[in-house]
């Protein structure tokens, strides 16, 4: 070990610059040497900064670490104020359609013709969001945006700037317009040239000729690697052949990988999806009320599907066999009342996953850093018609890794369940060869729940003494559908709903890494931010400081046995029962935060270290030091209390609950020192929300994903905000409601160069 300290701190830097920001951790605590050299190198710090803020770097950066660190510094310090002060109006020259897209910091929006009428889209227009904040005398609106039109109607866009530089446009135009039989053709054009993009051997993809009436279908187009999935929803008056079409293309090759085809009279009908990864994407159905997760890593590598040969006579080539889209695993939604009826699902989740370093195309010098896609949040918005005949919108948040987690497990206790079956596994012995508890599922969707609440059909198959011919063939077939999980063994604790309105439903692009942007009544706009590395920090910060959480003005603490009920239209708050259970890994983990935190407070540095494991990260369960709670050694915890401001002589109580609270003041928020209420109001979520009763859903259904609130007084009067990065777009509307009439933008923390 003396040898290695011996080393000069810059050769030890470079060493430890190949740990991961874990490591870094716990390689600070192993001496004030090693302390003192990952404290004093800005590249082991940008990386632990990177994990806490859900980030991934952009290795083509030109800038040094030191410059990103102060830089992702800012935008976090900025988000935490919700500073909306660098802002901008973004000039607009054209008429805007009803397509748009924001991903990438590039906004896109269709033109049309005419100011007034729901005319179709003829161009589309796209803006580099940061280059709109230069000066303006510099940076006409001519130059601003870029043009392009190809001549056809366009029905549809997709942007994959960062990681391809690669906008892709949808096309229809008549073959027999007597007939509305027209051909839909996607174009690959290169963003910074509008040039055919010299990735895609096929620069224009046909994908089908249908009947095509303007305004009767919706599509659907994302990129994630070399993965173009493609989804059509026709609703041409009396087509009943086909009309819930997915395929999924290389894109760069132009050969169809994938497809699949449903009624809407079918079971498993859906209208969006999300890319998960580059070979894998959720489908929200519709009638099953479910999401089902579809993986197709075989047929992406598996040779392009041959087209059939042309028979005499045919007036078009056939097209090619594509292979089948498989359904992987179900994940069960909340039941619905009986009567509710789910009449549409619009999700999103971005950025969209990346494939391989070596299949992008795009070179950005610019961006240090980005959001980390692996960690995103999904949005689903659910319109539910009530028994009554009304309608109301419900909207889901989860983790992209919760979704592939899940699916996981379910298929590994599917083949453990085989396996068993089959005899070629003893009961206490799971697939990889490792000791388990004889549990029908021990993947554990919930590491508390028991036995009997698994779903029977995860569980491994009965071997009674029931000698019926039938029963092998009935095993057999129930082993070969995919696994379905339950609502209430996945979604409670991975998932936060929320009731929302018509207007800010429509936008769906709200949701950027783990941030959730929306309006509400109050004229404030409300930023939720799901990062459990970042919630831990916050809490163990102040805590730390001695001034925990709750005791500043405007600051409230929903505590983990806390459940907030709300109604439609009304929000109540009750404690029920006591805390959650806990890990105890995740109190071992605890352990080594606090460690770090007060290795770093003696050492005197300003910036306190990351936490060492996610609070929740898509995955597991909220995790904090409980004061008085029995670790994993037998031993109760005295120190290292992490608090909010409440009683704290109750040593069980970490969280505040209704009677800890301070008295509100006159706006209803919390007003401890009796100081004017702050410009940014905080809630830290930490309780479960339970939505009913109410005539949509069966019982009352909770959720109880963690996270952080906080909102900021606006005056504009927006009808949406969207948001991608570090930049929040606000919209303002027409006297009609139907098209875009401004676009103001507020950079978070600034220039990022």
């Amino acid at each position: 070990m003396a040898v290695i300290l011996d080393l000069p701190h810059e050769l030890l830097a470079q060493i430890a610059f190949h740990l991961s920001w874990r490591d870094l951790l716990y390689l600070q605590q192993t001496c004030t040497c090693l302390l003192a050299v990952v404290k004093s190198a800005a590249t082991l710090q940008y990386i632990i900064e990177l994990h806490v803020a859900g980030r991934i770097d952009n290795y083509a950066s030109s800038l040094v670490p030191g410059e990103r660190l102060r830089i992702l510094h800012e935008k976090e310090n900025a988000w935490s104020r919700v500073d909306l002060s660098d802002r901008t109006v973004l000039p607009l020259r054209h008429n805007p359609s009803g397509i748009y897209d924001l991903t990438g910091g590039v906004l896109l929006l269709g033109e049309r013709s005419h100011s007034e009428g729901t005319t179709g889209t003829e161009s589309v227009h796209t803006v580099r969001l940061n280059s709109a904040f230069k000066d303006t005398a510099a940076s006409p609106a001519n130059r601003l945006w870029s043009h392009l039109d190809l001549g056809r109607p366009v029905i549809d866009v997709g942007l994959a700037v960062q990681e391809h530089d690669l906008l892709a446009i949808v096309t229809y135009s008549y073959i027999n317009e007597a007939q509305l039989w027209a051909s839909i053709d996607i174009h690959l054009i290169k963003h910074s040239t509008g040039q055919p993009h010299p990735a895609a051997a096929k620069p224009v993809l046909h994908f089908d000729n249908i009947h095509y009436l303007p305004g009767h279908s919706s599509i659907m187009l994302e990129v994630s690697g070399d993965t173009l999935c493609f989804l059509l929803n026709n609703y041409f008056p009396f087509v009943s052949a086909d009309p819930v079409t997915l395929v999924i293309f290389n894109w760069k090759t132009g050969h169809p990988k994938v497809g699949q085809k449903r009624l809407y009279s079918d079971p498993t009908m859906f209208n969006s999806f999300v890319l998960l990864s580059p070979d894998t994407v959720a489908l929200p159905i519709i009638p099953s009320n479910s999401i089902e997760i579809c993986n197709f890593s075989e047929e992406l590598a598996a040779p392009p599907p041959q087209s059939p040969a042309a028979k005499s006579g045919d007036s078009e080539p056939p097209q090619p066999d594509v292979p089948l889209l498989k359904t992987t695993c179900t994940l069960e939604l909340p039941p619905l009342q009986h009567g509710a009826l789910v009449l549409r699902m619009t999700c999103r989740c971005e950025p969209n996953p990346l494939g391989p370093q070596t299949s992008a195309a795009s070179v950005d010098t610019l961006t240090p850093f980005y959001s980390d896609p692996a960690k995103a949040i999904m949005i689903l918005h659910l319109h539910v018609r009530l028994p009554l005949s009304t309608t109301r919108v419900y909207t889901m948040l989860v983790h992209r890794a919760s979704l592939l987690k899940m699916a996981h497990d379910a298929i590994e206790a599917r083949a453990h369940a085989r396996a068993n079956a089959e005899g070629r596994l003893s009961p206490t012995t799971s697939a990889s060869g490792q000791v388990s508890p004889s549990l029908p599922f021990v993947a554990a969707f919930q590491p508390n729940i028991h036995a009997p609440n698994f779903n029977p059909v995860l569980a491994p198959f009965s071997h009674g003494d029931d000698d019926d011919d039938n029963d092998d063939e009935e095993e057999e077939e129930v082993a070969e559908e995919p696994p379905s999980v339950p609502w209430a063994e996945w979604g409670p604790m991975h998932t936060r709903w929320f009731q929302d309105e018509f207007p800010g439903t429509r936008w769906i692009t709200t949701t950027c890494g783990q941030r959730f942007v929306r309006l509400r009544g109050d004229r404030r706009l409300h930023v939720y931010d799901f990062n459990q590395t970042a919630l831990r920090r916050f809490l163990h910060e102040r805590a730390l400081a001695g001034e925990p959480v709750g005791s500043r003005p405007g600051e409230k603490v929903v505590p983990l046995e806390a459940k907030e009920v709300s109604a439609w239209g009304e929000m109540e708050e009750r404690v029920e029962g006591g805390l959650l259970d806990f890990d105890d890994d995740d109190d071992d983990d605890d352990e080594l935060w606090m460690d770090a935190l007060e290795a770093n407070a003696d050492f005197g540095g300003v910036e306190l270290l990351a936490p060492v494991n996610d609070l929740q990260d898509g995955i597991g369960e909220l995790a904090l030091l409980m004061p008085g709670e029995v670790d994993g050694d037998g031993d109760r915890r005295d120190g290292d209390e992490v608090s909010v401001e409440g009683d704290t002589s109750q040593k069980e109580k970490v969280l505040v609950s209704e009677a800890d609270e301070p008295e509100a003041g006159p706006s209803g928020q919390n007003n401890v020192n009796g100081s004017e209420d702050p410009k940014v109001l905080v809630e830290v979520m930490l309780g479960k929300t339970v939505i009913g009763p109410s005539s949509a859903w069966e019982g009352e259904m909770e959720s109880a994903l963690p996270f952080i609130e906080r909102s900021v007084a606006i005056s504009d009067e927006y009808e949406s905000a969207l948001v991608d990065e570090d930049i929040i777009v606000g919209l303002k509307m027409d006297n009609h409601g139907r098209h875009i009439k401004e676009v103001i933008l507020h950079r978070i923390g600034g220039s990022a160069c």
